[in-house]
């Protein structure tokens, strides 16, 4: 979703929801709590991401985009050798 087609009460909105998030991920942080850290910090992305006007990962990953893909391991591969 580009800025161009976001009302302002949307982008006051993902900013509200950028701001909190990452408060909570710093509270989240702060407590040693990883997986809320990481679970808060993939929402402050995602409304970051939206705000900029940039492509979400999950939606560039869903339509093949190369650049998201997960790389190869090459741990098995040097084992056999």
């Amino acid at each position: 979703m580009a800025n161009q087609s976001l009302r302002q009460s949307e982008i006051d909105s993902l900013q509200y929801i950028a701001t909190m998030s990452n408060e909570l991920v710093q509270m989240a942080e702060a407590s040693r709590f990883p997986m809320i850290s990481y679970l808060l910090g993939m929402a402050y992305a995602e409304a970051f991401d939206v705000l900029r006007g940039a492509q979400p990962a999950r939606h560039a990953q869903l339509s093949g985009n190369p650049t998201h893909t997960k790389p190869k391991d090459n741990h098995a591969q040097q084992r056999r050798a």
